[in-house]
């Protein structure tokens, strides 16, 4: 060792393949959103919810429902079917990776403990 000893280096960073950025990498992203059964039902039930929400919302202000108290109960849970919805499609989304992420940073973990 000719450097700082106490300078720790790691040679295997450069070796790794790089990635690839362009229009390829986000469409790969997007398809695996809908091949796999664990994405694709949470997002498909996801965009149920909202769509019938938004027809509950509308059919109580359109005032297609007479009563007052059954159109502001049945747009409340409209709203509450739409955010639900909401939340449903962000969260599949935001956590769909997170398994391969995790995986790497534990082999990368390894490795370092092993130097």
């Amino acid at each position: 060792m000719n450097g700082n000893p106490k300078k720790t280096s790691f040679e295997f960073t450069e070796r790794l393949p790089k990635k690839e950025k362009g229009r390829g990498t986000s469409n790969r992203r997007f398809w695996s959103l809908f091949c796999h059964i664990h994405t694709a039902l949470p997002l498909l039930s996801g965009a149920l919810q909202i769509f019938a929400g938004l027809i509950l919302v509308s059919m109580a202000i359109l005032g297609l429902i007479t009563s007052l108290l059954l159109s502001a109960m049945l747009s409340l849970l409209g709203c509450i079917l739409s955010m639900s919805g909401l939340f449903l499609i962000y969260y599949t989304i935001t956590t769909q990776g997170n398994f391969e992420g995790l995986l790497n940073q534990a082999i990368r973990r390894v490795i370092n403990s092993q130097n």
